[in-house]
C-alpha cells in the first residue's frame, strides 16, 4: 500500500487530463516537502495516462546530472511510444542544443536567437506527435534540472495551449511558500495549475493503519499517536508500519514502534536537506526539550532569520513540531548524524550557555556528561547537584553516570571521596553486588579521615548488608568515639545502625542491644512520624528485646501508613514489615507488600526486589505458595545472588518453602546450590534459611539433616538470647524429625515444652504453628505426635466452624454456603456491621479507604448479603467463638 491522500490532488489532475485530452494543452506543477509523495503521485499519472492510450514520455531530474547539457529533454526521446523517425529529429536537435556554451542557458540574460531556434524546433516534433495522439509528459525531481532542460520546458508550458498535450511536474520544495522558477511561471499562466502536497489527514492515517493487518482494532484508537511520530509524512508512516509489522510477534500495545525502518527513514530525510537546515537540525537534537530559537541561533552561530527558515523545513517534512523532534528515536538518529568530535565540541558549548542561562543543574549536566570535563568551576558543583537530585528522585542510573563524570572532573582528595561514597550508593541501587569491589577503598577513605560522618554511616550499612560485620564494627566503634562531635541527625542515624546491627547479628552487635534509643524517643503513637527510620528502628529494638507485644504491630502499621503518601525509606519499611511478620499480622504485611510492591514501578532494581522477596516471604506463611514461588524468583531474577548479600536467605528460604509445600523437590534443591555468604548464620535472617531447609529435608524423609538443622536454631536462639517469640517454632519440626527417627518420647517432650513457652506469649501464634504444620504436608513421611496440642486444635476447630457454619445458624439469612472471611476481612466487616463509615474503618484499621471498600465487597460475596444492614446478626454470631485477635 502505497501512503497517499489523493482526495485533494486528482479532483485537480482530473480537470487538467479532461482539458488536455480535448485539445486545450495543461500543465501541473506538483509540489511537497521531502517524502511527503510526490514520485508516487507522477506514478499514479503515469499509469492513468497509459490506461488512456497516451503516448508517455518521462524523465527524472538528478543532481548528479545538472551539468549535462538538454540531460533531461533527452531522457523523453526514449519513449516507447516515439516514432522512430521522431525520435531520430529529437536526437539531432539534442546534439545541436548540447554544442551551445553554458552561458546560452544563463537564466539571466536572453538565450541567443540560434539556441531558441533549436528549442522551437524540439517543440514543433512535440506539436506533430500530438496531432495524431494524446501526449503525457512528467518529469520527477525538477529542482535538480539542468539550465538547458528547464529552459526547454518553459519554453513549452508558454505554448501548451491549443495541443493535446499535458506536462506534469514535479518538484520538492522544502517549505509550502517557498518560491522557484517553475513556480513563478505556473501561477502567472492560466493555463498551469499547482498541485501541493501536505501531511497526511487524521482520515488518512486511518486508513493506512487499518489496512496493515498486523495493526489490532486497538490501534485505531491510537491514530493521534501515530500521526504525531510520523508528522503526517507518508515516508515516515510507511516505516512505523514496517516497524510495527516486524515486531507484532512481541505482542505491543497500539501505539507505534520506531524502529530500523524508521530510522534508515529519517537518515534518509536529514541527507535530502540542505546543510544549513541540517546544522539546525543537529542543534535541535543536541539541546532537546531546552531548545529555544535563541537558544540554537547561540549554539549554532547561525542568524534568527535562518534559524525560523530551518525550523520550518523540519517541521514541514514531519519532523519536528514547534521546534521539538516529534519522535525520540529520530532524535536519536539525528544527534547520530553528527560527526563525533563536533557533537562533543557542541555538548560543551551546550553546558556553559545554559549555566549562563541559569537552566537546572539535571539539563546543563546531562550536556557535561555527554562532552566530557570541562574546566569551569561551576562544572563539578553542578554535576554533584544534579546526582543529588536524580538519587532523591530515584533515579540511581542517571545518578551513578553523574558521578562517574564529576569523579573524572575532581582533583581534590577529600570530595573524591565523598563522590566515591556517593556513587558506591548509587550503584547499590542498580546492583549491590558491584558495590563489593569498591567498599575496601571507602573503608580506606574512613580509615584515612576523608569520609565524613554521613557518608561513613552509609558504609556501616553496605557492610552489613554485604557480611561484612566486622568491618562494619570497626567504624561503628570509631564513630563511636567521635559521638560526642557528630551533629544531631548524624548521631540518631548512629543509633539507628546500631539498633539494626544488633538486630541481623545478634552475636557481634549485642553491646548495642540495649542502648539509647534513637533521638531519645520512644515509639511514636502518632501517625506519620517525622523521622521513619528511628521510628521502625524503635520496632526492631522492642522486637529483639520483648518480641511482638502488644502495640508493636500498631506502630508498625501507623508507620507504613504514613510513608504511603511518600517515597518510603526502605529501612523503615524493612522494619515496619518484619514488626507485622513476626508480630503474625500476615493479612497486613501481605496487603503492604503487594502495594508497595505495585508501586514500585518507578524505583531501582535492588528495591523492587527486596520487596518482592518481602512479600515472598509473607505469602509463604500465609500459605499462597504458587504466588510466593513468583515473587521469590522475581526477587532472584532482579539481583544475582553475589549482590544479595545476607539478604539472600530472604527470598531462597521463601522459595524453597514454596517448593516444598508444592512438591517440587529439584526446584527447592537448585536453591541449595547456590552459594551463600560466608557470614548468613551469624545473622537472625540466617535462621530462616536453617528452618527452611530443616522443612525440605523432612519432606524427603531425611531426618537426621532436618533435626540438624532445628537443632541450629535451637543453639544460635540460645547464644544469641532471642526473645522466644522469634524462636521459628523449630521445637515443633524437630519433633516431626524425632518421630521420624523413632524417638517418641523426645519428640513429645519437645513438644510440650514449646507449648508451655507459648502460653507466655499468646495463643494465637500456636494456632498459626499447627496450622503451619498441617500444611507442610502431615502425613507424607510420619504422623506428628498430637497429644500436646489437643487444646491448640480443639480452639482452632472451635474457631473454624463459627466461620464457616456461622451464618446457618441465622434462620433469616437462609441455607446459604459461607467461605472462609480472611482475618482482614473478618476486622471490616466487624467494624462496618457496628455502624463504622468506611473512612473511619480505615482510619483505624491503618488501611485506605479503597482497601476497605474491597474487603467489604468480597465479604458481601462470601456471605451472599446485599449490605451492612445484613452483616449484624452474622457477625455477632462470628463473635461468640471467635479466637482472640492478634491485629487492630
Amino acid at each position: 500500500m502505497d501512503l497517499l491522500d489523493r482526495t485533494r490532488a486528482w479532483p485537480v489532475l482530473r480537470n487538467m487530463f479532461t482539458q488536455a485530452e480535448g485539445g486545450d494543452g495543461r500543465a501541473v506543477l506538483v509540489t511537497g516537502a521531502h517524502g511527503m509523495g510526490k514520485t508516487t503521485l507522477l506514478r499514479d499519472i503515469q499509469t492513468h495516462a497509459e490506461a488512456l492510450g497516451a503516448v508517455l514520455l518521462t524523465g527524472v531530474a538528478s543532481r548528479a546530472e545538472r551539468d549535462v547539457p538538454m540531460g533531461v529533454i533527452g531522457q523523453l526521446t526514449g519513449a516507447r511510444g516515439l516514432p522512430s523517425g521522431q525520435a531520430a529529429e529529437l536526437d539531432r536537435l539534442l546534439e545541436a542544443a548540447r554544442r551551445f556554451p553554458a552561458e546560452c542557458w544563463d537564466s539571466s540574460c536572453l538565450p541567443p536567437s540560434q539556441v531558441i531556434r533549436v528549442i522551437d524546433s524540439i517543440h514543433g516534433v512535440i506539436r506533430q506527435l500530438a496531432e495524431r495522439a494524446f501526449v503525457v509528459i512528467t518529469v520527477d525531481d525538477v529542482h535538480e534540472i539542468d539550465p538547458a532542460s528547464l529552459h526547454c520546458l518553459l519554453y513549452g508550458i508558454r505554448r501548451v495551449g491549443r495541443s493535446r498535450v499535458l506536462v506534469v511536474l514535479g518538484e520538492r520544495t522544502e517549505v509550502p511558500e517557498a518560491t522557484s522558477t517553475l513556480t513563478t511561471e505556473f501561477v502567472r499562466n492560466l493555463r498551469c495549475a499547482l498541485v501541493h502536497l501536505t501531511p497526511l489527514s487524521k482520515e488518512c492515517v486511518t486508513s493506512a493503519i487499518a489496512y496493515q493487518e498486523v495493526c489490532s482494532e486497538s490501534a485505531l484508537g491510537a491514530v493521534t499517536a501515530w500521526q504525531g511520530v510520523s508528522g503526517g509524512n507518508p515516508l515516515l508512516l510507511q516505516a512505523l508500519l514496517t516497524d510495527r509489522q516486524a515486531s507484532a510477534a512481541e505482542g505491543r500495545g497500539s501505539d507505534p514502534v520506531t524502529g530500523k525502518a524508521f530510522g534508515l527513514a529519517v537518515q534518509y530525510l536529514v541527507g535530502q536537506v540542505s546543510e544549513p537546515v541540517r546544522r539546525i537540525a543537529h542543534g535541535l537534537a543536541l539541546l532537546g526539550t531546552a531548545a529555544t530559537s535563541a537558544l540554537v541561533e547561540r549554539l549554532m552561530d547561525v542568524d534568527a532569520g535562518g534559524v525560523t527558515r530551518a525550523m520550518g523545513v523540519l517541521d514541514a517534512i514531519g519532523l519536528t513540531g514547534q521546534g521539538q523532534f516529534n519522535a525520540a528515536a529520530a532524535r536519536t538518529t539525528v544527534l547520530a548524524d553528527m560527526a563525533p568530535a563536533c557533537r562533543v565540541a557542541l555538548h560543551r558549548k551546550a553546558a556553559r550557555l545554559l549555566y549562563e542561562d541559569g537552566a537546572a543543574s539535571a539539563v546543563v549536566a546531562s550536556h557535561l556528561v555527554a562532552g566530557g570535563p570541562v574546566e569551569e568551576s561551576w562544572a563539578l558543583p553542578t554535576l554533584l547537584h544534579a546526582a543529588d537530585q536524580a538519587l532523591r528522585t530515584n533515579d540511581a542510573q542517571g545518578a551513578r553516570t553523574l558521578l562517574r563524570a564529576a569523579r573524572e572532573a575532581c582533583s581534590d582528595d577529600r570530595q573524591l571521596a565523598a563522590i566515591r561514597a556517593e556513587l558506591v550508593q548509587a550503584e547499590w541501587e542498580m546492583n549491590p553486588g558491584a558495590v563489593r569491589h569498591q567498599l575496601d577503598r571507602m573503608l580506606d577513605d574512613h580509615r584515612s579521615g576523608l569520609l565524613d560522618p554521613r557518608h561513613s554511616l552509609r558504609l556501616v550499612a553496605h557492610l552489613l548488608w554485604q557480611g561484612r560485620p566486622r568491618a562494619a564494627e570497626e567504624v561503628c566503634s570509631d564513630l563511636d568515639a567521635a559521638e560526642d562531635r557528630l551533629e544531631g541527625e548524624s548521631r540518631t542515624r548512629l543509633e539507628t545502625l546500631r539498633i539494626w546491627f544488633a538486630y541481623v547479628y545478634p552475636a557481634l552487635g549485642a553491646r548495642y542491644a540495649e542502648g539509647a534509643a534513637p533521638g531519645g524517643s520512644a515509639p511514636a503513637p502518632f501517625f506519620g512520624a517525622a523521622d521513619p527510620e528511628s521510628e521502625g528502628a524503635l520496632l526492631l529494638r522492642t522486637l529483639r528485646s520483648e518480641g511482638p507485644v502488644s502495640g508493636v504491630a500498631e506502630t508498625a502499621a501507623r508507620l507504613l501508613q504514613g510513608l504511603s503518601l511518600q517515597d518510603p525509606s526502605m529501612a523503615a519499611v524493612g522494619a515496619a514489615l518484619t514488626s507485622l511478620f513476626d508480630a503474625a499480622w500476615l493479612d497486613e504485611a501481605a496487603e503492604w507488600c503487594d502495594l508497595l510492591y505495585r508501586d514500585a514501578d518507578h524505583r531501582s532494581p535492588t528495591v523492587r526486589a527486596i520487596l518482592a522477596a518481602a512479600s515472598a516471604a509473607v505469602e509463604t506463611r500465609l500459605g499462597n505458595f504458587e504466588l510466593a514461588r513468583r515473587r521469590a524468583d522475581e526477587a532472584l531474577s532482579l539481583l544475582s545472588p553475589a549482590a544479595w548479600g545476607i539478604a539472600l536467605c530472604i527470598p531462597l528460604s521463601a522459595k524453597v518453602l514454596a517448593c516444598t509445600a508444592q512438591g517440587d523437590r529439584e526446584g527447592a534443591a537448585e536453591c541449595f546450590r547456590i552459594p551463600l555468604p560466608e557470614a548468613l548464620f551469624e545473622t537472625v535472617p540466617g535462621l530462616q534459611y536453617l528452618k527452611a531447609r530443616g522443612r525440605y529435608h523432612l519432606s524427603v524423609c531425611r531426618y537426621q539433616a532436618a533435626l540438624g538443622d532445628f537443632y541450629a536454631c535451637r543453639d544460635l536462639i540460645a547464644a544469641w538470647k532471642l526473645n522466644s517469640s522469634v524462636s521459628l517454632d523449630w521445637q515443633v519440626y524437630a519433633a516431626k524429625a524425632l518421630t521420624g527417627l523413632g524417638h517418641q518420647e523426645e519428640a513429645e517432650r519437645l513438644l510440650r515444652d514449646w507449648h508451655s513457652k507459648q502460653e507466655t506469649v499468646s495463643r494465637s501464634p500456636r494456632e498459626r504453628a499447627v496450622s503451619s504444620l498441617e500444611r507442610f504436608g502431615g502425613g507424607r513421611c510420619v504422623t506428628v505426635p498430637t497429644r500436646a496440642l489437643k487444646e491448640g486444635e480443639r480452639e482452632r476447630a472451635r474457631s473454624r466452624t463459627v466461620l464457616r457454619d456461622g451464618p446457618h445458624l441465622a434462620d433469616g439469612l437462609g441455607n446459604r454456603r459461607v467461605e472462609v472471611l480472611s482475618r482482614a476481612e473478618q476486622r471490616v466487616a466487624m467494624l462496618a456491621s457496628q455502624g463504622r463509615t468506611n473512612r473511619k474503618i480505615a482510619e483505624e484499621l491503618f488501611v485506605t479507604t479503597s482497601t476497605v471498600e474491597q474487603h467489604l465487597t468480597r465479604t458481601y460475596q462470601k456471605l451472599g448479603v446485599r449490605g451492612r444492614s445484613d452483616l449484624s446478626p452474622i457477625m455477632g454470631l462470628l463473635t461468640s467463638g471467635k479466637p482472640a485477635r492478634s491485629g487492630p
